[in-house]
C-alpha cells in the first residue's frame, strides 16, 4: 500500500518551514540510512524515537506532532483513511548532490507492525533534480508540500540527487498500526 497525500503544506508554509529550519543548530551532520555502513551519512534531526522525546527542541516536537493532526486530516480527505495517533518516531534529513541514501526499512517496524510516512519539505523543486522517493521501485516524484504514506516494511530510499541550490528536505514518521 502506498498512498500519496497531496498538499498538506501551501507553498507559502513550506517556505516558512524551510527557511526555519535551515537556521536551526539542531542538525546532527553524521545521520545515516544504514547503520554501521561507511558514508551514506546526511544531516538530519531525530526528535522522537521509539516513542520517546529525544534532543531538546521542545518547539520542533510540538510542531511535528501538529502536522502529523493534519497529514492524518488530508489522508482522511483524499484516501478515506486515517491513522491511530501511536507516534514512534519523528526525523528530519537533509541532503544536497554530496549524500545518499541506502535502501532500507524504518526502524524495528517489522516487530510491531508500522506506516512510514515521507514529507517533502523543500518548497521548490525541479524534476531534473532528482530526489525522488523509490519505494521498492516504484518511484514518486519529490513534489513540495506532499507526503507519502507506506507499510515502514518496505525497502525505501531518496533516489540520485543531482547539482541543486536548496538542501532536499524531508521528514519521516513512523506511526504504529
Amino acid at each position: 500500500m502506498i498512498k500519496i497525500i497531496n498538499n498538506v503544506l501551501t507553498l507559502e508554509d513550506n517556505f516558512e518551514l524551510y527557511s526555519a529550519l535551515i537556521r536551526q543548530h539542531v542538525w546532527n551532520l553524521a545521520r545515516s540510512s544504514s547503520e554501521g555502513k561507511p558514508g551514506g551519512t546526511f544531516p538530519g534531526v531525530c526528535l522522537m524515537e521509539h516513542g520517546e522525546v529525544v534532543g531538546n527542541s521542545p518547539y520542533w516536537l510540538g510542531y511535528f506532532n501538529c502536522l502529523f493532526d493534519r497529514i492524518n486530516q488530508k489522508l482522511k480527505e483524499q484516501h478515506n483513511f486515517s491513522l491511530v495517533r501511536k507516534v514512534n518516531r519523528i526525523a528530519l534529513n537533509a541532503q544536497n548532490e554530496n549524500h545518499y541514501t541506502e535502501f532500507h526499512i524504518d526502524k524495528a517496524s517489522h516487530e510491531v507492525g508500522s506506516y512510514s510516512i515521507i514529507g517533502f519539505l523543500t518548497p521548490q523543486w525541479a524534476e531534473e533534480w532528482g530526489g525522488e522517493l523509490n519505494i521498492e521501485g516504484e518511484v514518486i516524484k519529490y513534489k513540495p508540500g506532499d507526503f507519502v504514506l507506506f507499510d515502514a516494511d518496505k525497502l525505501h530510499r531518496s533516489q540520485e540527487i543531482k547539482k541543486i541550490p536548496y538542501w532536499r528536505i524531508s521528514i519521516s514518521y513512523v506511526i504504529e498500526k
